[in-house]
């Protein structure tokens, strides 16, 4: 950990000013080593190769600050060259939200101060940081009154702690003095219970100063929570009862590395136990907690690995755009897995990152990834199907690993989500024995032909449309996407079909036939009832039989992505020139139209004009893919690519011309209000499929093998998905098509 994983050579560099700078800040004056240097494009990448671009932010900018996780949880840079927040290790939090009132929110522990002046509020300086996030870590540097100060923050594989070097270096050409102070909080708290929205945290911790150990030990007084903060080597002396100072010489070039370690857990003695094994093999945890991220990474794409249930396949192309694409979509699967053993089933994945929702899994986000996930593990995607079969999802929106309870109010798309996931399951592995289990009351089976027939209950006006509720049941964004929708209704058209496809298969020939008959009658429905004609876009269908036009995304590619057999060619068209017209941006999209007459009732990016959740831009590709011209679509799906600069793909991104593009890329939707996105959204895993069945083209069916129709010649003719499997068998997908492995 001795040497700065940035240049030590030192040059102007811009920085986004994320539309609101009025005048301009002072550039902080750093460049960053092999900036342009090309990407080895590894088939099984490591932490260097899945690196984000090396970006600068100043304090005042709106952006995402980057996470990073193990096993237990995650924990986020604040806007800071050491500051962390949201540690959250369920069933532990530190530095969460403080119950108490007038609470600030989120926490910050471990924040700077230079000569007694907290180091943020030196400008320019110490609010300008430059940060890049790997796999395993992030790194983050300023520079102030020629000081410069560097930090690596990680946590360390099967430990509820945080770990963070902090090295200062005298840049100046004489010796310097001066005092370091640490602040130091925790709110520290256990909750047993279902987690939902926020960490948990107490406001009235005890506080503890063990001079020995140069160490605050924080106990919580309402759950068995302790949090043991310090730094090493030791401390001077503590100051105002949180403040860890440190006096401190340093002659011309010299650099004095710290480090800062955070270790939680239910008790003092437990906790003291991990602090002092990583204070005192610090350098080594830091390198096996690479060494471990690695492995993770390799066991991902290799068979019969330890970590996973599956494996990924491997793609091997010379294309940069193309691999950006596939490894986009696995850099947010990789962040999403928990094989937390505090969690009721299991190796889990959770559905967001970052800051606010650390233990839930959403049916509808894990849809949105769940081939890639099926490939990779396919036994923990079938754990939670089974968890939302035996919860009420009628009710819910959303499972926490804490309590494997539901929590939250319904989201409509909760009965198409869980066959899409059932469906992907059970076509990658073949499982089909499965369908007899029993889980809670009835069979795999019994559920999924509810979930694909639950529609009829909705339909409580005889509309002959499933009516899937008011705004907290559907986008939460768009207050006139309610009740009968397209995009929902469109799911239970292929919901039915997949289960007809089933109960084929297993003689049931006369219910498998209803289903049919009765899918292919309410898309007409859909049709009919839905769709405005001439204009490429759909309306919601209300109770009192009226209906309101509504440009959003979403019905767009969910009738493409369920029903695109059962569309005419002039509402292709249709559906094709609304897309490029009206949600089309060069480098991301639009989830709902700047025409729509909606548009100004909510700005926040995952579902309005100013840019669109993780999985609309892949979704909506493989729409394209169906109706429009290859290249045309490949053209645009390049610059998606990236979007994964910034590290995992974001909860949401703007377009372009709302924010500016961040080293080249759609810019990644911040926390802050009003738009309150998060960090990593597992649906981002949609990159991936989008390359697997869309781009190779390959179709993993139920009962036939798998076929391939690539659309690789706008990327790389040559590349090949090798040891893809489905159903015991190993296939490689070329622009030939498919082919069993030898």
């Amino acid at each position: 950990m001795n040497s700065s994983p940035f240049s030590s050579r030192w040059s102007r560099r811009s920085f986004l000013k994320a539309g609101i700078a009025a005048t301009a800040l002072p550039a902080i004056p750093m460049s960053f080593a092999g900036q342009s240097a090309p990407k080895h494009l590894s088939a099984i990448p490591n932490v260097h190769d899945l690196a984000g671009s090396r970006l600068i932010h100043a304090w005042r900018d709106l952006y995402n600050s980057p996470a990073t996780q193990n096993e237990y949880g995650y924990v986020q840079a604040a806007k800071s060259v050491s500051g962390i927040t949201a540690l959250a290790l369920p069933p532990f939090a530190c530095c969460g939200i403080p119950d108490m009132p007038w609470s600030p929110g989120f926490l910050l522990t471990c924040e700077l101060f230079l000569n007694g002046r907290l180091l943020l509020s030196y400008s320019p300086g110490g609010d300008t940081i430059a940060y890049q996030w790997f796999p395993h870590r992030f790194v983050r540097e300023c520079r102030v009154e020629g000081l410069r100060f560097t930090t690596e923050t990680f946590m360390p594989s099967m430990r509820r702690a945080a770990a963070q070097s902090i090295r200062v270096t005298n840049g100046s050409n004489g010796s310097r003095s001066f005092t370091l102070g640490f602040d130091m909080r925790a709110a520290v708290s256990r909750k047993t219970t279902s987690w939902f929205v926020n960490s948990p945290g107490e406001a009235d911790n005890v506080i503890h100063w063990d001079a020995q150990r140069g160490a605050i030990i924080f106990s919580a007084q309402h759950s068995a929570a302790v949090s043991v903060q310090g730094i090493s080597p030791g401390p001077s002396r503590l100051e105002s009862v949180r403040m860890i100072v440190i006096d401190l010489k340093l002659g011309p070039g010299e650099t004095k590395e710290f480090h800062y370690v955070n270790a939680v857990d239910a008790n003092a003695g437990a906790a003291l136990a991990t602090y002092d094994e990583l204070q005192s093999g610090f350098e080594q945890a830091a390198r096996q907690n690479e060494a471990d991220f690695n492995s993770l990474l390799r066991s991902a794409f290799t068979e019969g690995n330890s970590d996973f249930s599956g494996y990924l396949p491997q793609l091997e192309t010379d294309d940069e755009s193309l691999w950006q694409l596939y490894q986009a979509g696995f850099k947010n699967l990789i962040f999403a897995r928990r094989p937390s053993p505090d969690s009721k089933y299991g190796t889990t994945y959770i559905t967001l990152g970052g800051h606010v929702l650390p233990t839930l899994s959403f049916p509808w986000d894990t849809s949105l990834t769940s081939l890639s996930l099926a490939l990779l593990d396919p036994q923990a995607l079938r754990r939670l199907v089974e968890n939302w079969f035996v919860q009420d999802m009628h009710q819910h929106l959303a499972t926490d690993y804490v309590s494997a309870e539901a929590v939250g109010p319904w989201y409509g798309v909760n009965d198409m989500a869980i066959v899409r996931c059932a469906e992907n399951y059970l076509r990658v592995t073949g499982d089909f024995a499965w369908l007899d289990k029993r889980v809670g009351e009835n069979s795999a089976l019994d559920h999924l032909a509810a979930h694909a027939t639950y529609w009829k209950q909705l339909d409580k006006q005889r509309h002959g449309l499933g009516d899937y509720g008011k705004i907290e049941n559907l986008l939460e964004v768009v207050s006139t996407y309610l009740h009968e929708t397209a995009g929902m209704n469109a799911g239970n058209v292929s919901s039915m079909r997949f289960v007809a496809d089933l109960l084929d298969r297993r003689g049931d020939t006369a219910r498998a036939s209803q289903l049919r008959a009765e899918a292919t009658e309410l898309a007409e429905r859909i049709n009919k009832k839905l769709y405005v004609a001439g204009k490429g876009w759909w309306k919601c269908g209300q109770p009192d039989g009226s209906f309101v036009e509504v440009r959003h995304c979403y019905d767009f590619l969910s009738v493409l992505d369920n029903m695109s057999a059962d569309l005419s060619i002039a509402q292709k068209q249709e559906m094709s020139r609304f897309f490029w017209e009206e949600l089309h941006s060069d480098y991301w999209m639009r989830a709902l139209s700047p025409n729509d007459v909606d548009a100004t009732w909510n700005i926040r990016p995952d579902h309005s004009w100013l840019g669109a959740y993780a999985a609309w831009p892949p979704a909506t590709a493989k729409g394209l893919y169906k109706i429009d011209a290859s290249a045309k679509v490949s053209a645009w799906v390049k610059n998606l690519a990236k979007a994964g600069n910034q590290g995992p793909i974001g909860q949401a991104h703007f377009v372009e011309t709302v924010f500016p593009l961040e080293d080249g890329a759609a810019y990644k939707c911040p926390n802050d209000a009003p738009y309150i996105n998060d960090w990593c959204c597992i649906a981002g895993g949609g990159f991936t499929d989008l390359v697997i069945d869309t781009i190779f083209g390959a179709d993993l069916t139920l009962f036939d093998g798998v076929k391939a129709q690539p659309q690789l010649n706008d990327f790389d003719a040559k590349a090949r998905l090798v040891n893809l499997r489905h159903q015991g068998k190993k296939y490689s997908i070329s622009a030939e098509g498919a082919a069993v492995a030898s």
